[in-house]
């Protein structure tokens, strides 16, 4: 049985009602419950930075974190080198990047989603392009 992830302790919280123009670079663990008008970037060298965004939160800016717990907005484009869980109230608009990825129902994505394998290679997920492609050689090989 797979463990399940936890979280670190949260080492900033940026709490409902506060708006910060501009990017916000973090080390552990961010629990973000107001708005963030910029780019937020997690130490790259910790695979166990986490970003809480709560059902309150919103993001406008590109989020790179090891490991991201969405519940709210985001706008702009996703890098989780780790775990990305989208839960019910997750509303994404940008191209997300992950390596695993958990997603409830009512979760919504607007924007593509690139599989990074475990040695970082990017994969696209079979969507609806790759799968045409795919029928298309597979169709010509047969004739």
């Amino acid at each position: 049985m797979k463990k399940k992830f936890k979280p670190p302790a949260f080492t900033t919280v940026i709490g409902s009602g506060t708006v910060i123009h501009g990017g916000v670079s973090f080390t552990g663990g961010l629990h973000l419950d107001g708005e963030i008008h910029g780019d937020v970037i997690a130490d790259s060298e910790s695979n166990n930075s986490t970003l809480t965004v709560s059902d309150q939160a919103t993001i406008v800016g590109d989020v790179r974190v090891a490991n991201i717990i969405v519940n709210g907005s985001i706008d702009g484009d996703i890098d989780s080198s780790s775990l990305l869980e989208l839960a019910e109230n997750a509303r994404v608009s940008g191209e997300i990047h992950y390596q695993q990825l958990e997603m409830a129902m009512g979760a919504s994505v607007a924007g593509g989603m690139v599989h990074l394998s475990e040695e970082g290679d990017e994969k696209a997920q079979a969507g609806s392009d790759s799968w045409q492609e795919e029928e298309q050689e597979h169709a010509a090989d047969e004739t």
